[in-house]
């Protein structure tokens, strides 16, 4: 039992230690990264704007469900680095081109207990078994969201 809770005590910290957060971007164009802007000011799009604008960078964020615990906290931290990637290369927005879900990391922790006895007779053998069986097993995933950062070409529309 003291093997069983250690084990799963290592494991709980292996994964808390390997936990991962990031904004990622490919800059494309030949403008390259600009002065960067606030990531509170970057708006999520479903569809380029009307305002005049260039693609700067294919864009995303990762955030994985072991660190954040609820789904709706992950897909926030995703979307949060997502927007702070995208300020430090100075867009003024994301056009949200995908989301993603990946599973990894399931740890699974069981106990199992048993007894068996059996009788022997002039007729023959007779053997009777009980075991019990108790697994819990928890996965955990990494949410991605992905777009392009668009930066606006006319600040004064």
């Amino acid at each position: 039992m003291l093997k069983s809770k250690a084990a799963l005590l290592l494991a709980i910290l292996v994964g808390l230690t390997a936990c991962s957060t990031s904004g990622t971007s490919i800059l494309v164009g030949e403008g390259g990264a600009h002065p960067s802007t606030d990531p509170n000011s970057i708006s999520l799009l479903i569809e380029p704007p009307q305002k005049k604008h260039s693609v700067i960078a294919l864009i995303e964020g990762v955030a994985a469900t072991d660190d954040y615990f609820t789904k709706a906290k992950t897909e926030a931290a995703a979307i949060a680095a997502m927007k702070e990637e995208a300020a430090r290369i100075g867009a003024n927005a994301i056009v949200l081109t995908g989301k993603g879900t990946k599973p990894y990391g399931q740890l699974t922790v069981g106990n199992t207990a048993g007894s068996a006895y059996g009788s022997a007779t002039a007729t023959g053998f007779n053997a009777n078994a009980y075991a019990t069986t108790v697994s819990s097993s928890m996965g955990w995933e990494k949410i991605t969201f992905s777009g392009t950062a668009i930066r606006y070409t006319d600040e004064g529309e």
